[in-house]
């Protein structure tokens, strides 16, 4: 089974105004192996919707729409889908009951508006609202399934839960598996580049890359006809291929996030960890006290966002500040050892950048930023130039500073928990 969204209201396609409800639905349907091939915006226009509504049921064999269902003259998409159904609407005494005693439970008498609510598509069920008065509807025509929901995502979530149980589900014929990898230090284009040749061989699983300030998802889904186990084997094998190419960056399978995986690896080898930030404007000490329990590894941190702080409290070197800028490679190796001898922590970790929108020069672009990592008997920093707006360029920051603890503790994990491999102080700036 295919689906189609249609998201309905000319205010979606204001600028400012974010479909939620889709990503909702596809990830529902998802879940019993049905996947969400398009997803459309339509204006509250008639003949638009009812043409977009048409053409959907001829491709897909569920359509989803939300939106349009309440009483003003601009909730249309009843009509228009009885128009592209070839349908009659029927008006129902039954409904207009229900909504004046919900009024009335409400203290208020029902403007005589909503009774536009209890016209209903020929042959459809009417779905409840829990929480609203536009109910949903649910009818089929010409093999395709069709699911009117309401546009608000409180209404429109229980009256899809309801629908999803009774009619979609149960016809959903696949076995599904998946599995999710999370990558950081790594950027969107050069992921796909390592693992295409990979994953263009296969049809099913379905690949799916989603990219996000700091962090790149893989999602791997996997579907069989005939059994769990065969949608499983067929996932593990495509997985185990994309996980061999990019087992450097993958620092999770799942849920979870690099904050918490990076705090528990942590509280696993007893260490702890402090950070003096510039550019990220505590963004970093954001992300590390997101996790509930952080308080265990993490002992604090220094914003030093202008130089007289970078030298005052934290004693970065005047000369160092003169002669490399506070944008360096440096200044962030003295900004770490700082953060971690002033916090008595196992590992301090820096972050200093420029992240514009102004500020930027030939030799320092807006997006230069370099991170670094000092520890016992190891010092480690990374420069990097990021793409995107200011706030993107802190959170890709953060990110990737994080990661810098990620890969020592796998180091230290891989050296039988010396400090390094050769137990000698080593320094690495690297562009990755």
């Amino acid at each position: 089974m295919r689906a189609i969204f249609i998201a309905v209201g000319s205010e979606m396609l204001d600028l400012d105004r974010v479909d939620t409800n889709s990503g909702y639905v596809a990830r529902r349907l998802r879940q019993k192996g049905i996947l969400t091939d398009m997803k459309v915006v339509v204006g509250d226009h008639m003949d638009n919707l009812s043409w977009i509504v048409k053409k959907a049921c001829q491709r897909a064999q569920l359509v989803v729409l939300s939106g349009g269902l309440g009483p003003t003259e601009d909730d249309i998409t009843r009509e228009a889908v009885a128009t592209a159904l070839k349908k009659e609407l029927v008006f129902r005494e039954e409904i207009v009951a229900g909504l004046r005693e919900l009024f009335r439970s409400r203290g208020q008498a029902m403007p005589e508006i909503n009774a536009r609510q209890a016209f209903v598509i020929e042959g459809a069920e009417v779905l409840a609202n829990p929480v609203g008065t536009a109910p949903g509807l649910y009818c089929e025509a010409g093999g395709c399934k069709v699911l009117l929901l309401p546009g608000p995502p409180n209404e429109m979530q229980p009256v899809f839960e309801a629908a999803f149980e009774k009619f979609i589900a149960p016809a959903a014929n696949y076995h599904i598996y998946s599995r999710t990898f999370k990558l950081t230090g790594i950027g969107e284009s050069d992921a796909d580049s390592r693992i295409a040749d990979i994953y263009r061989k296969y049809r099913n699983p379905v690949t799916t890359i989603l990219a996000s300030p700091g962090i790149i998802e893989i999602h791997l889904l996997g579907r069989s006809k005939d059994s769990d186990e065969e949608a499983r084997r067929l996932t593990d094998e495509l997985a185990g291929k994309v996980r061999e190419r990019l087992k450097d960056f993958i620092f999770a399978e799942g849920d979870a996030g690099l904050p918490e995986v990076v705090i528990a690896m942590l509280k696993e080898r007893g260490l702890t960890l402090a950070v003096a930030e510039s550019c990220t404007g505590g963004g970093l000490g954001d992300q590390v006290t997101s996790v509930p329990g952080s308080s265990e590894v993490f002992l604090g941190g220094v914003i030093a966002y202008a130089n007289s702080v970078k030298n005052g409290l934290l004693g970065v070197r005047e000369e160092t500040l003169k002669r490399h800028g506070a944008v360096s490679e440096a200044t962030a190796a003295e900004m770490a050892a700082v953060a971690r001898r002033l916090c008595g922590a196992d590992i301090g970790l820096s972050v200093t950048g420029i992240a514009g929108p102004e500020g930027g020069s030939d030799k320092k672009p807006v997006g230069l930023v370099y991170m670094h990592l000092s520890a016992a008997n190891h010092e480690r920093g990374m420069r990097q130039i990021f793409s995107g707006s200011r706030e993107v360029i802190k959170r890709r920051s953060a990110f990737y500073a994080l990661n810098l603890v990620r890969e020592y503790l796998n180091q230290l994990a891989a050296d039988g928990g010396r400090q390094t491999a050769d137990g000698k102080k080593q320094a690495d700036i690297s562009d990755k």
